[in-house]
């Protein structure tokens, strides 16, 4: 089986990238979802606003969160290398403590059970953690990369569609 092997200069490198795409869709999803705002009045002048309106606006919400997921799963993708790095100290150590644990709990009586329970919760929290290494490639689902493909498209329609709304809202 062939290695893979990269420099520390190239990972960092693809570190940079990775967050700067981050901050740029972080921010393409905040200007998504302030474009709601003018179009959400502008419903609300003609009739009211009711609960029709409240769900198309909940839907017009949606590409903005739908790219603030994509932004955060390749943030976590960026962590990658980090977490992978750590694994084999933090996995043995988390094991131990689980054992330490179960052996208190052995003996343990009713009025130290709500203390067991919280310390078996961090501990548990932090396996889920070391193990949850493949979380973070789901952003490159062809899936989701055509549906966050598809939300960025909508946060720049929807930034048209609201400098619009917000120009029939001041012009009267």
């Amino acid at each position: 089986m062939a290695r893979i092997t990269l420099s520390t200069t190239q990972l960092s490198s693809l570190d940079r990238v990775l967050r700067s795409v981050v901050r740029i869709t972080r921010r393409l999803a905040v200007v998504g979802a302030v474009a709601v705002v003018p179009i959400a009045l502008l419903l609300r002048r003609e009739d009211g606003f009711n609960a029709l309106d409240a769900i198309l606006t909940a839907a017009l919400l949606a590409p903005a969160a739908i790219v603030l997921f994509f932004a955060q799963g390749v943030l976590e993708l960026a962590s990658l290398p980090d977490r992978l790095r750590k694994i084999p100290g933090e996995g043995q150590e988390r094991l131990s403590e689980l054992g330490r644990i179960a052996g208190e709990a052995r003996g343990a009586s009713a009025k130290s059970a709500p203390f067991l329970l919280w310390r078996l919760r961090g501990t548990i929290g932090s396996l889920r953690d070391v193990a949850g290494i493949a979380l973070p490639l789901r952003v490159l689902t062809p899936g989701f990369l055509g549906l966050a493909a598809l939300a960025t498209l909508a946060c720049v329609v929807l930034a048209g569609v609201g400098v619009i709304a917000l120009l029939v809202l001041a012009l009267g």
